[in-house]
């Protein structure tokens, strides 16, 4: 379907354009200057003549039937690149078209009518050889979403399966997290830019990547907010993140220029291995990683008794189903304290 776009230019003039897919190609009419209402009129008008058989006036419909049941996997994600790049992030991208060259390597690059459950079954297998079932998931899932992104243009024929389905994954382990006594031992280091560091993340549950990127632009020390850009977050995602006393106190201490990057002498490898390094000489390489601060983060909120939407919203996930499967444990001492609340005697 054709889609009607607003751009606003550096100069502040504002213009509309419609872009649509015709005989396989992506095209653009513009509309020029003018208000919403009007080109909505406009856009309104030539989805009728779209609808009727091509902008043109010409019926397409028979050479566009062929086209569409010749359309292969190589046509697939030709398509899931020119509709990303003005839909979706550069990482977002990059991923996609990673995991559909995966699936025509695997599979080859047949019609997409006659991709049948068969074939992803034996991709399936033959892909769990050398990768994780959740690697192999996100390229079905992706496979899935693009058939169907393809179809809503009408580029593809309905008859296309659009629902493969994904290899089911038993349970994840509870999540490792760090003790309020592990904490202390972590934070017990001689190197204070690394101490200011460790504390970020304890207390922000931000990614390694995500506190790395940030600037001191970023950091707003009086609404004691910190901002994670779209550039650096994950999925290309904006959120922000509040700031405590004790990481106030910990940022305000960071010696140096209060400008440029906050963690300047930091690489993501490189921070690492320190981490690495410094657990193993403290006993906790066993159950720390790096990433590990983030759901010590989480549980500890939990712990104290904030809502798990709102941590959801504080780690930046998708959904909250995310946090509750990944980042949250409950124990056992936790599970009796719920229970010991009961009483029916009372009255």
């Amino acid at each position: 379907m054709p889609q009607l776009r607003k751009r606003i230019w550096k100069s502040g003039k504002v213009t509309w354009d419609i872009r649509y897919w015709e005989s396989g190609k992506r095209r653009v009419h513009t509309i020029g200057e003018t208000d919403r209402r009007t080109a909505e009129k406009i856009f309104h008008k030539f989805c009728a003549r779209f609808a009727e058989g091509g902008v043109d006036g010409t019926d397409h419909s028979s050479e566009d039937h062929s086209r569409r049941h010749r359309a292969t996997l190589s046509d697939l994600a030709e398509f899931t690149k020119a509709f990303a790049e003005s839909n979706k992030s550069k990482k977002t991208q990059e991923r996609e078209q990673l995991a559909l060259h995966e699936v025509i390597r695997g599979i080859g690059n047949v019609l997409l009518v006659d991709l049948t459950p068969s074939r992803i079954e034996e991709y399936k297998a033959a892909r769990l050889q050398n990768v994780r079932s959740a690697t192999v998931n996100i390229e079905i899932r992706i496979l899935n979403t693009a058939i169907n992104q393809a179809m809503e243009m009408g580029l593809m024929e309905s008859s296309v399966r659009n629902n493969f389905k994904q290899i089911k994954i038993p349970d994840t382990e509870p999540p490792k997290w760090l003790t309020e006594d592990e904490i202390a031992v972590l934070l017990n280091t001689p190197d204070q830019e690394f101490q200011a560091f460790l504390k970020f993340l304890l207390y922000t549950g931000c990614r390694r990547n995500e506190a790395l990127g940030l600037t001191w632009d970023d950091i707003d020390l009086e609404r004691k907010q910190i901002v994670i850009r779209g550039e650096i977050g994950k999925m290309g995602k904006r959120r922000t993140v509040p700031v405590n006393a004790i990481l106030r106190e910990a940022l305000s201490n960071i010696s140096g220029p209060h400008h440029g990057r906050l963690f300047p002498n930091y690489a993501p490898n490189q921070v690492s291995m320190k981490f690495r390094r410094w657990v193993k000489q403290i006993g906790l390489h066993d159950k720390a990683s790096l990433h590990t601060l983030r759901p010590t983060f989480a549980c500890h909120l939990i712990r104290q008794g904030v809502d798990i939407y709102v941590v959801s919203r504080l780690l930046g996930h998708s959904s909250v189903r995310v946090t509750e499967k990944h980042y949250v444990t409950v124990d056992s001492q936790h599970v009796q304290a719920a229970v010991d609340l009961l009483d029916f005697n009372r009255r």
